[in-house]
């Protein structure tokens, strides 16, 4: 027993002998809860004492930190202040940052620039990966030639790495290129903004091939810069070659041409003139004693011999189109029609032909020769063909508001059937017997060749028993 329960049962019992039995146990009890009470006191005492010696040495630990973290937010503070702005004259800094929410505001605006700065970044290598993919080798270099930049390609063009080769004068590398260039010169002479292009042979291990250099002088914030991008013209050049070699080729196929059918027409024109005047001998001295069929087959000679003349002058005719230097000159088309009218009037027989022209037509700079060819062709085929009492030829011009002059020749004669509106333009094709019609097939094709040599062109708009139109396109100025 504890000694406070001892005395209280000595106090009032007179002694443990006097308790009796039955209180004995219950006693008992109480003692062992008494202690078990003690020994959680102490148990609580010894933790208490435990954790406010703990708390102590947190509230030590806290006190230590806030005292770091408020000299870091003051040396902070001095080193923005000191960063935005410094007294001119006592080189001390002034004070803009004057507390922690200060520091704080600052510290964000650091993280928005620094994010910033970030996304620039990834930009700038978005536009790196993108120059390395290009096939051009480009490079940049200060005002001094001194390489600062330089794409994949370049590198591998000038078999050398960036760490050899940025700071370096251009000038080092100019041994990759086969004749030597003043770099410094060409360049001095650039006004900022202007481009130079140069044509180079480069060299490296795997050979020799030609590149066109362009050189632009620009002006940045940070600097001046030559921005040069030399490109690979092996294949461009293969091709001139190719097109001077077929040039070449197609200069001396016109020539034997345009020679062949001088010397054909030549060599067919005498005995064709031979043969017309047999053919008038034969009719002057013996056509009295010929009957009719033997005076007619003589006829019948006489325009094959006619129509051969006139085949032979429309081939060179033909021929001649396109060829040599045809001077230009500014034409009236209204005088130059009348000219024509006058010529092929002169040639019928009957009166039964109108020209018609409802609005003046326009001046053009055209050859003269041909322009006379295409409007007598047209308005011929018109009479030529006609089958009313009385040709009706109507001439008129439309501006296209651009560099062309489009003509319309129309007729009031059969018309042409849809199908062969192409087919009267190739050489030698007609549409009606030659028999009936004396023809060489060739006017269309001499008028299509003078349009399209002109970047113009030629097409119809007929159908039968409704007339026939022609319709084609002269530059202004050509």
């Amino acid at each position: 027993m504890n000694r406070l329960l001892n005395r209280q049962i000595k106090r009032h019992l007179g002694g443990i002998e006097n308790v009796p039995e039955s209180m004995m146990s219950f006693l008992e009890a109480i003692d062992r809860s008494y202690k078990h009470y003690e020994e959680d006191r102490l148990l609580l005492e010894r933790s208490m004492e435990i954790s406010s010696r703990e708390l102590e040495e947190s509230n030590e630990q806290i006190r230590e930190e806030a005292k770091r973290q408020k000299e870091i937010l003051q040396r902070l503070k001095e080193s923005l202040n000191t960063l935005m702005s410094v007294d001119a004259e006592n080189d001390t800094p002034t004070d803009y940052i004057s507390d922690e929410d200060d520091v704080l505001k600052v510290l964000d605006f650091i993280e928005i620039q620094s994010k910033h700065i970030k996304r620039v970044e990834s930009e700038v290598f978005r536009v790196q990966h993108f120059i390395n993919q290009s096939n051009d080798a480009i490079q940049v270099m200060d005002s001094n030639c001194r390489l600062v930049f330089a794409n994949d390609n370049a590198m591998r063009w000038m078999e050398v790495n960036r760490e050899d080769s940025y700071g370096n004068n251009i000038l080092d590398f100019d041994s990759k290129f086969e004749a030597g260039i003043d770099w410094k010169a060409r360049i001095s002479q650039l006004e900022f903004g202007e481009t130079l292009t140069l044509e180079r042979v480069q060299s490296n291990s795997k050979g020799k091939f030609p590149v066109e250099v362009i050189l632009k002088r620009v002006r940045l914030e940070d600097g001046k810069y030559v921005i040069c991008v030399a490109r690979d013209i092996s294949g461009r050049k293969e091709a001139e070659k190719q097109r001077e070699s077929l040039i070449d080729r197609l200069t001396k196929v016109n020539e034997e041409l345009e020679n062949f059918a001088y010397i054909v027409s030549h060599d067919l024109k005498a005995p064709i003139r031979g043969i017309g005047s047999i053919s008038d001998w034969l009719k002057e001295d013996y056509g009295h004693l010929l009957d009719d069929e033997g005076n007619n087959l003589l006829d019948l000679m006489k325009r094959r011999v006619l129509r051969m003349q006139q085949l032979i002058e429309g081939i060179l005719q033909y021929s001649r189109v396109g060829r040599g230097n045809v001077e230009k000159v500014d034409l009236d088309l209204n005088t130059l029609l009348d000219e024509v009218v006058d010529t092929i009037a002169s040639g019928l027989t009957e009166n039964n032909f109108e020209l018609v022209i409802p609005e003046k037509l326009p001046h053009i700079h055209f050859a003269e020769t041909s322009t006379r060819q295409v409007f007598q062709n047209l308005i011929s085929n018109a009479i030529k063909y006609n089958d009313k009492e009385k040709c009706i030829v109507t001439i008129t011009a439309k501006d296209l508001q651009g560099e062309y002059w489009q003509f319309e020749v129309k007729d009031n004669g059969p018309g042409i059937k849809p199908n062969y509106h192409e087919k009267i333009f190739k050489i030698f094709q007609t549409l009606q017997a030659r028999d009936k019609f004396e023809s060489t097939g060739i006017g269309l094709s001499i008028i299509k060749k003078i349009v399209e040599q002109a970047n113009g062109r030629i097409w119809i708009e007929s159908d039968v028993g409704k007339g026939c139109s022609f319709i084609f396109t002269l530059p202004k100025n050509h």
